[in-house]
């Protein structure tokens, strides 16, 4: 997903939910500027803090990809 889908995506669903940046901000746990960053496609924000604004709007970011798929295969060999 590219930057500017995640912003469009982020705020969609952020008005959807009837709230304001500073809501979300509130029940993500970060600061509002935080938010206003990830909506503007901004990269000054850290993954740390984009995780709980994902899930205070119950998004999920699933990893995908024939990079992703070889490592899940190594990762669960090393497990067994």
């Amino acid at each position: 997903m590219q930057t500017k889908q995640l912003a469009s995506l982020i705020s969609w669903h952020r008005r959807r939910a009837g709230l304001s940046q500073v809501e979300l901000a509130r029940h993500a746990g970060v600061s509002r500027y935080v938010v206003q960053d990830l909506e503007a496609g901004e990269g000054r924000t850290t993954w740390a803090r984009t995780m709980p604004v994902l899930r205070a709007l119950n998004l999920q970011l699933l990893p995908r990809g024939p990079l992703v798929d070889q490592w899940r295969a190594e990762t669960k060999e090393d497990e067994s």
